[in-house]
């Protein structure tokens, strides 16, 4: 790993290590989130929804346990500081959007291809 155990995310770190730490954890909480979510027939949009109510009920919880004295007027903050970190995300992603689109396709394809091919069918022949 990237960091030692005793070592939390956000501690006084490499930003490699952080970063590291970081993909590791969003891998394995994502590849949680994909088995949940078969397992129990969710789409992907209402899981997008949960795991977004989620990260905002975390960011409130962390807000009030790590800050000394925690108040409203600090959490309405540091709420705002969420939605600026969020909107750049977004604008990130939008910035990648094209090359996202051509690999979804690309995978998409792939999957209608084996599914073809697992029936004996080749890609775009009729069935009869």
């Amino acid at each position: 790993m990237g960091y030692d155990d005793e070592q939390l995310p956000g501690d006084e770190m490499s930003d490699d290590a952080y970063e590291a730490a970081y993909e590791q954890h969003r891998n394995a909480l994502y590849e949680m989130l994909i088995a949940y979510a078969d397992q129990e027939d969710l789409s992907d949009g209402f899981m997008a929804q949960l795991a977004s109510d989620l990260g905002l009920s975390l960011r409130m919880i962390a807000y009030a346990s790590e800050t000394e004295k925690p108040s409203v007027g600090g959490l309405r903050l540091d709420l705002d500081r969420f939605a600026r970190e969020l909107g750049e995300s977004v604008r990130e992603a939008k910035k990648g959007a094209a090359e996202f689109i051509a690999e979804a396709k690309a995978a998409r394809e792939e999957d209608e291809r084996a599914a073809a091919d697992t029936k004996g069918d080749a890609p775009g022949t009729p069935r009869q």
